[in-house]
């Protein structure tokens, strides 16, 4: 596996988020002005989705992990 810096570790998730709400809403709004929906709006709008949702796993992944590895080290005896 690649070494990758903290920073970047962290910000994956909201780059996901953005990027997913983005294709979402760009979607959405091309398929309206148009009128009708083509593939290339469903790609976009389940793009989007596929990466809000990634996302949103990982960032609720992390945090119950963060939970969990602090209450072991403070509950861990001696």
């Amino acid at each position: 596996m690649r070494w990758e810096s903290q920073q970047r570790y962290g910000l994956r998730p909201y780059l996901a988020l953005g990027v997913g709400l983005a294709a979402l809403l760009t979607g959405l709004t091309w398929a309206l002005l148009t009128g009708h929906w083509e593939d290339w709006h469903w790609a976009l709008v389940a793009l989007g989705l596929a990466l809000l949702v990634y996302g949103a796993v990982m960032v609720q992944v992390r945090q119950e992990y963060r939970r969990a590895s602090k209450w072991y080290r403070e509950n861990q005896e001696p």
